[in-house]
């Protein structure tokens, strides 16, 4: 399956996936509400990049329509925007034909580790697991377009100059990538360490 490159870095930086192992993670520290909506899109970064990374094993570009279908398992560990990297395990499931869309079925458990990205606005933190997070995605792809979909529940330990501390996050997300014109979409609405947030980014 050819992968849809619609600014790949800044399209990363989207959205998300998380569901903690731990659900009586104890929230500590202090989050303003744009930090709050930062630390939601920088966790849902590493998520969507997880996913973008173990696409189905599917020729898109292939000469005539052939149906395709299989499951497979996910492992590795992915570097992150600024350094650091997260540790991906999961399933991954598909069906569809190359020469019309694909859709993929992602479930996906991450492990941060010093794992450092920025928000759109510029909030640079540092993850660590507490102790993991992990996300359901449903995917379309097509030769020219992406559509995701799903949502994350978690915990992460963050550290950003100024503070630091331990958040659980429950996220919902949608996401449209079109590669024709290189315009992508993406809502997400949840809570973050008990603040509410909804959100969307519009780019291209």
């Amino acid at each position: 399956m050819n992968r849809i490159h619609v600014r790949g870095a800044t399209l990363a930086m989207l959205v998300a996936v998380a569901a903690c192992g731990d659900s009586t993670t104890e929230v500590v520290g202090d989050l303003s509400q744009a930090e709050a909506e930062a630390l939601a899109e920088v966790v849902g970064s590493t998520v969507f990049t997880s996913a973008s990374n173990n696409p189905p094993d599917a020729q898109a570009g292939a000469p005539s329509r052939m149906p395709v279908s299989g499951s497979e398992s996910i492992s590795g560990t992915l570097p992150c925007e600024l350094g650091g990297t997260v540790t991906v395990s999961g399933d991954l499931e598909f069906s569809g034909d190359t020469e019309t869309q694909v859709d993929a079925s992602y479930s996906i458990t991450q492990v941060h580790d010093g794992c450092v990205a920025a928000s759109q606005d510029g909030i640079v933190f540092t993850l660590d697991g507490a102790p993991s997070v992990s996300a359901g995605l449903n995917m379309s792809i097509s030769q020219s377009s992406l559509s995701m979909d799903g949502g994350y529940q978690g915990a992460v330990d963050w550290a950003t100059d100024d503070s630091e501390g331990t958040c659980t996050v429950d996220i919902t997300l949608d996401i449209e990538a079109n590669g024709l014109d290189e315009t992508v979409s993406a809502s997400m609405a949840g809570t973050v360490c008990g603040i509410s947030i909804s959100k969307t980014l519009n780019l291209g």
